[in-house]
C-alpha cells in the first residue's frame, strides 16, 4: 500500500514537471537567458553598442530589453511641485512651461501620483529594481539592473520591461524576471 501511494505521488510530480516544461521555452539572447511562455516571440533589432530588442507576447504586448551602456532605468518622469513653490516659480518666471507639472497641496505626497511600485531584490546575484503598476494595465512592469559589469564602452546595465501590459502579460513578465540568467564569458 505504501509503495502504491509513493508511486502515485511520484507520478503526479513528474507529470506536473512535464506539463510545466511544455508551457515555457528557453529564450537565449546571447548575454542573458529567460524561461518564457512558449508563445512569446523574440524580435531582434540592429543595435550598435548594446543587445536590444523586443519580445511580443500572446496578447501582442511589447516587452523591450536592453543589455548595454544606455539601458533605461525605468524611472517615472513625474514633476511634482508644491503649490507654494509653483506660485514662487510663476512670480519669478511667468512664462515658465508648467504643462508637465503636478501641483500638490501639503496633504499629498509624491507616492500618490506615481503609477508603479518599486521593490529591490537579488536576481541571478545582482541587485535589481523591479517595477510593477499599482493598477494592472496602467504603468510599467519590468526589471532594471544598474551595473552588471564594466566593458570597453563603460558600465553595462540591463532592462526588460513593458508599459500598460495586459494583466496576463504583466503576470507572465513578473514570473519571467525570476528566471533571468546572465551568461558570463566562461559560460559561452
Amino acid at each position: 500500500m505504501k509503495n502504491i501511494f509513493l508511486f502515485i505521488i511520484t507520478s503526479f510530480i513528474l507529470l506536473s514537471c512535464y506539463e510545466n516544461s511544455q508551457k515555457t521555452k528557453l529564450l537565449n539572447f546571447g548575454s542573458f537567458t529567460i524561461q518564457a511562455p512558449k508563445d512569446w516571440k523574440k524580435i531582434n533589432s540592429d543595435s550598435y553598442d548594446s543587445n536590444a530588442g523586443i519580445i511580443v507576447t500572446k496578447n501582442n504586448d511589447s516587452i523591450f530589453y536592453d543589455y548595454g551602456p544606455y539601458s533605461y532605468s525605468l524611472e517615472e518622469d513625474v514633476t511634482i511641485i508644491s503649490r507654494k513653490d509653483f506660485n514662487e516659480l510663476l512670480t519669478v518666471n511667468p512664462n515658465a512651461d508648467t504643462t508637465e507639472f503636478i501641483v500638490i497641496d501639503k496633504n499629498a505626497t509624491r507616492e500618490d501620483f506615481i503609477k508603479s511600485k518599486i521593490i529591490y531584490k537579488k536576481i541571478d546575484g545582482y541587485k535589481a529594481k523591479i517595477v510593477e503598476p499599482k493598477k494592472a494595465g496602467k504603468g510599467m512592469t519590468g526589471i532594471y539592473i544598474d551595473s552588471l559589469k564594466t566593458g570597453s564602452i563603460g558600465k553595462i546595465s540591463f532592462n526588460l520591461y513593458g508599459t500598460n501590459l495586459s494583466k496576463q502579460s504583466q503576470t507572465e513578465l513578473l514570473e519571467v524576471i525570476q528566471t533571468l540568467h546572465f551568461i558570463k564569458q566562461g559560460d559561452r
